[in-house]
Parts: structure tokens; C-alpha cells; sequence
């Protein structure tokens, strides 16, 4: 039968959020206690972790907000990073350098911070920004975000839908998707955060629109700054109170007129917006010496963006590792028919937001559960899943067959999350055949880690692993009949590895026996794995004169990604006699199938040097 129509202030819904809360506090808690190196070892500010937080330490702790003293970074790596790439900073001006993490998530953790420093110095613990108490402090900001965020989005949901319907939607976004995940396990990460301030826009969106007031305007431009100094894809969120209450063309002249009537309210949105978003330019401008200063190594790939891989793939497909989404994709469609002035916004939103998050080019977004960036936008999704399961209930059939399928995905989130924690689902290197391997599984076998992608960061050695490839020889110059593309002024027509001619590299021709193919030309599988060699001579000693083997992919924005590069130590190749030399790349993640391979030698100690019988030789999985 359809949900009874109650009272708002039924405690239904209160009793989930209770629920989901604990829940939430008791899984964390039982993480960190559970394993012993989390503190010991910094699990909790690791990784892009540490990036988000090192804002706050290097401005209040060290106030070197250019970390130019490298002492101090220096001092916390050894210490809390062991083993850790420090990748978290770009070279700066003046000796700074420019944190690639934007500041917003610091700007959120600040409370908690000083509440964890302050605690630090009261009870002896060395007040480094690394110590125990700021880790326990951002453990606990993310928990109070994510708590914050399921009360607000039980006040959104109480705002369209009865107290029992609040209820079960509220156990299904906390329970029955990848948030759970971004609540509990991994909660440091922006994610839960702006779930709960994107919730909170929601609602202030709601108000202002039921009642135009200044302070609201005001908080709602604060919070669409803060939000995009956190992710600045999350501009997008700007689409909600733009459209809010616009259904059509009619719809939309009377919301231009209620803008144009409270003109000094919008002003005071935007100035509120600009001011939040000034402290990440500023930021910019002092590092870096530019008001933009963007160097993640991946970018956006807007007309290319891989969506059918975000919403689909085994690897992270959303609707694979949260399936319940499917119900709120449909119930954007029923909104047109239930809530039509709130259709628009919501599917500009959807669209504008899985465009986004689909043209990152790293749109498996790294070691997660899931497709993390969803995350954030649960709480507008919840609105579109209610009237689903509000118009589903209708029907004694369609009720019961919507409560199996809701049932088995929660328990599948539930299970799931369970398997990612204990390394049982892979964070980034799953398959098709190895999902299907372990579904239903509380436990691997050595062999199954045979179906996943292979791990280009721990690869055998490949004349370990030849046997899985088939090899096939893709260029050797010997320079004997150099073609047109081979400078003639540069080939040297007296001395070869065992022949007459080579090729000179220099100041003046750094790079030598480039080799440029689409990938789609070499091969339709998933990665090639090559070895170049070549024969090297040198007249004079090359100590501290370095040439490299250089391997890159081009994409089709003229983007380089996978660059690898082996340096070889330039005292093993004897003067006046001819040396060997190889290195073995493995092509990265591909992103786009006529992606260009690039392999070349690059001579960068500037001594002349000449090279011959250089191969290339491809390794294909067979």
C-alpha cells in the first residue's frame, strides 16, 4: 500500500538518523582500533589525504604557507610519510612551492584543527601537525560532516516526503551506497564533506525561494564558494538555485523577475561566492605568482569524456558498484509528472555533473570504491529516489519487486564495501572476470590475481613475463639507407656498431630515433609493454652528462600522460668504444584508443654522443 501520510515530526526518521550515525562513529572507531599502524603510521592524512590537510600545519603551525623552509615537510615525511611519494606540491616561485590540493577542505577542517592543536600542547604530544591528536581531530570533523549531512538531508526529505518515506530513504543513501564508504573507511577524502554542505545549498535554495532573504542569499553564495574551492568541479552545484522552480518558458520569466525584484540579494550571492573562492586565487598568486594555477597531472577531457566507462565499466563503473542509483536516474523521469518545478534543475544538474566527473581523464579517480564524485550529490539524488519509490509503491507487484531488488543492493553495498576493505575487491584494478571471480567471496585465491589489470606500478621483470606476450620486432634504425626524416646534416657516414653509419645527438639534436603510432594501430588490447635498445658511442667521458630513454602517450588534446623516462648512468659507456644500452616502459592507463605511443632518446647532458641499431620491440598480451 502506499506510504500513510504522518506527522513530519513522526520519529521514524529520527530513529534512522540515530541509526545511521552510530553506525557510522561505531565503524570508524572499530577501523581505527582495529589496526594497529592507523595512528602509528598516518594512515588517516596520507595519500591525497595529506595533500587536502597539509594546508593547515604549513599556515598555523609553521606559517610558511609556501613551505619555503623544507626542513619542517622534510621532517614530517620522514617521520608520518615512510614510503610515501611526496607528489602533493608543484615547484612555486621564490623558492615556494604550490600545493596541487585546493584549500576548501582545509577552510572546513580548521575547527578541529586547532581544537587537535591545542590538545596537542595541553597533554604533551608533539605539537608537529602530525601527532595523534590532529589525526583523531580530522577523524572526527569527517564524522561530525557526514552526521551533519544525513540531519540535513533528513530536514530535505521531511520537506517532500511523509516521516516513514524519509526514513527509508535516509537508510538507503546511508546504508545502500558507495557514501557509506566516504562516512566510514576512507571519510578524510572531500567527499562526505561536501555531501553535506551541497545538502545544506539544497535546503537554503528551499528557503530563500519560499522567502527571499539577504542572510540567506548571502550563505547560500558563501557555501557555492567554499564548495568550489573544495572541487572546482563543483561549480556545477550553481545550476540548483539558478533553476530551482523553473518548468518552462513562463517558469523561467517569472524567476528572472524575482531575481531582478531582489537584484541586491543576488549581488550579495555573488560577492558571498567571489570572497570564499578569493582565498584559493590568493593562495595561487602567493605560491605560484598566478591567479591560476592548476597542475593535477590529469586534466578535463570535455569533448571526449568517458561516460559509458564511469556509469557502466567493471573497473568503476557507478551503477555496477551502486546499482541503486538506477532507481534515482528513473525517478528523475517521474518528477516531470510529480514535481515538474523541480525537474529541470535536478536533470541539468545530473548531466552537467556526469560531465564532468565523466571528462576527467582519470575517470576511475584512483585507488576508491566505486565512483566517488557521485558521492557529494546523494543528497539532491535522494529527492528523485523517493518519488520513485513513492509512485512504485502504488502496486502491490511493483512494491515487492522494488523491495527485493532495494534489499539486495543494500546488502550487496554492504558486502561489497566489506570485500574493499579487506583487499578482496581491488581499489583499481578490476575486471569483468575477476568481479564475477569473487562475487560472493570472503576470501582470494593467489591464482584469481591473474584477471585483474595488471599493475604497471609492480610488473615482473619481462623476460620473467614473456611467455605471456607475443613479441614482435616495430622499428630498428641502423642508418644505412636513412630516409627523409632523418636529418642527413646529423648522420655520421664513418664509424657504426658494426657498420659505417650512426646517428649524432647533440645540442643542437637532443632527440634521436623517435618512434610515434597510434595505439589502436599496434594492438586492440588493453596495454602493450616495449624494450628499446640501442647502441651508444662516445668520444669523450660523459660523467655527469646524462642521456635518457624516454617513453610518453599524446592524446588528442596534444596532452602527454605516462611519461617514463630511464636516465642511465652516462660512466658505463667507455669512451671510444660502443655500448649497450635498453630500457622497458609499459603504456599507461589508455584513455583513448588513437592515443599516440612516443618513444624516443633524449640526449640532455649536452656532450655529443652517437647512437646506432636502435630497436624497438613490442610486447602484446596474448
Amino acid at each position: 500500500m502506499p506510504f500513510p501520510k504522518v506527522n513530519s515530526a513522526s520519529r521514524i526518521s529520527l530513529i534512522a538518523f540515530i541509526f545511521i550515525s552510530v553506525t557510522f562513529v561505531f565503524v570508524k572507531f572499530r577501523q581505527v582500533c582495529s589496526v594497529e599502524p592507523f595512528i602509528r603510521d598516518s594512515y588517516a592524512l596520507s595519500w591525497d589525504n595529506y595533500g587536502y590537510y597539509l594546508h593547515l600545519p604549513a599556515t598555523f603551525i609553521y606559517h610558511d604557507v609556501g613551505i619555503e623552509n623544507k626542513t619542517w615537510i622534510d621532517s614530517l615525511n620522514k617521520k608520518y610519510q615512510t614510503d610515501r611519494p611526496f607528489y602533493q606540491v608543484a615547484p612555486g616561485q621564490k623558492n615556494r612551492l604550490v600545493n596541487v590540493y585546493p584549500v576548501g577542505l582545509a577552510v572546513c577542517n580548521l575547527p578541529f584543527f586547532l581544537g587537535g592543536h591545542a590538545y596537542a600542547k595541553i597533554f604533551g604530544y608533539s605539537a608537529d601537525g602530525l601527532s595523534p591528536p590532529y589525526q583523531w581531530a580530522m577523524i572526527l570533523s569527517a564524522l561530525c560532516f557526514g552526521i551533519l549531512g544525513m540531519w540535513w538531508l533528513r530536514k530535505l526529505l521531511l520537506k517532500f516526503f511523509v516521516d516513514r518515506l524519509s526514513a527509508l530513504l535516509l537508510l538507503l543513501i546511508g546504508l545502500g551506497t558507495n557514501l557509506y564508504y566516504y562516512a566510514t573507511y576512507d571519510n578524510i577524502l572531500p567527499h562526505i564533506f561536501l555531501f553535506a554542505i551541497d545538502t545544506q545549498i539544497l535546503l537554503l535554495t528551499i528557503a530563500w525561494h519560499e522567502r527571499p532573504r539577504a542572510k540567506i542569499a548571502l550563505a547560500i553564495g558563501l557555501l557555492l564558494g567554499l564548495i568550489t574551492i573544495i572541487r572546482p568541479s563543483e561549480i556545477v552545484w550553481i545550476l540548483i538555485p539558478l533553476f530551482w522552480n523553473v518548468d518552462g518558458w513562463q517558469s523561467l520569466k517569472e524567476k528572472i523577475g524575482l531575481l531582478s525584484r531582489n537584484f541586491f540579494q543576488v549581488v550579495l550571492l555573488v560577492f558571498g561566492m567571489v570572497a570564499v573562492g578569493f582565498l584559493q586565487l590568493l593562495y595561487w598568486r602567493y605560491t605560484s605568482g598566478h591567479w591560476f594555477s592548476f597542475n593535477h597531472t590529469e586534466g578535463f577531457d570535455f569533448f571526449r569524456p568517458f561516460t559509458i566507462k564511469v556509469l557502466f565499466s567493471f573497473k568503476k563503473g557507478w551503477l555496477v558498484y551502486t546499482p541503486l542509483m538506477i532507481f534515482c536516474i528513473a525517478g528523475i523521469a517521474l518528477l516531470y509528472k510529480r514535481q515538474k518545478n523541480i525537474f529541470l534543475p535536478i536533470l541539468l544538474f545530473f548531466l552537467a555533473n556526469l560531465w564532468f566527473i565523466s571528462s576527467w581523464e582519470c575517470w576511475w579517480y584512483a585507488g576508491s570504491f566505486g565512483q566517488r564524485p557521485f558521492v557529494q550529490g546523494y543528497g539532491l539524488m535522494a529527492i528523485p529516489l523517493g518519488f520513485f519509490l513513492s509512485s512504485a509503491s502504488a502496486k502491490t507487484i511493483s512494491r515487492i519487486a522494488v523491495s527485493v531488488f532495494l534489499t539486495f543492493f543494500v546488502f550487496l553495498n554492504q558486502f561489497q564495501t566489506w570485500q574493499c576493505n579487506h583487499d578482496i575487491l581491488h581499489r583499481e584494478l578490476m575486471t569483468e572476470d575477476y568481479y564475477f571471480r569473487i562475487f560472493g567471496k570472503t576470501s582470494i585465491q593467489p591464482q584469481w590475481g591473474s584477471l585483474l589489470e595488471i599493475d604497471r606500478g609492480n610488473l615482473p621483470p619481462l623476460d620473467s613475463a614473456v611467455k605471456n606476450y607475443s613479441v614482435r620486432e616495430v622499428m630498428h634504425a641502423d642508418y644505412e639507407n636513412p630516409d627523409s626524416s632523418i636529418p642527413k646534416e646529423f648522420v655520421c657516414d664513418t664509424l657504426g656498431d658494426g657498420s659505417k653509419h650512426s646517428f649524432r645527438l647533440d645540442n643542437n639534436n637532443p632527440f634521436g630515433a623517435p618512434f610515434k603510432k597510434p595505439f589502436c594501430e599496434l594492438t586492440s588490447k588493453d596495454h602493450l609493454r616495449f624494450r628499446l635498445s640501442a647502441s651508444v658511442y662516445a668520444k669523450n667521458d660523459l660523467t655527469d652528462r646524462p642521456f635518457n630513454l624516454v617513453f610518453t602517450m599524446t592524446g588528442s588534446r596534444g596532452q602527454s600522460y605516462g611519461y617514463s623516462s630511464v636516465q642511465f648512468d652516462s660512466s658505463s659507456v667507455k669512451s671510444n668504444q660502443w655500448t649497450k644500452v635498453s630500457a622497458d616502459f609499459v603504456t599507461p592507463e589508455i584513455l583513448h584508443s588513437d592515443d599516440v605511443v612516443n618513444v624516443d632518446i633524449w640526449n640532455n647532458g649536452g656532450s655529443a654522443i652517437l647512437i646506432d641499431n636502435v630497436k624497438l620491440v613490442l610486447y602484446e598480451p596474448k
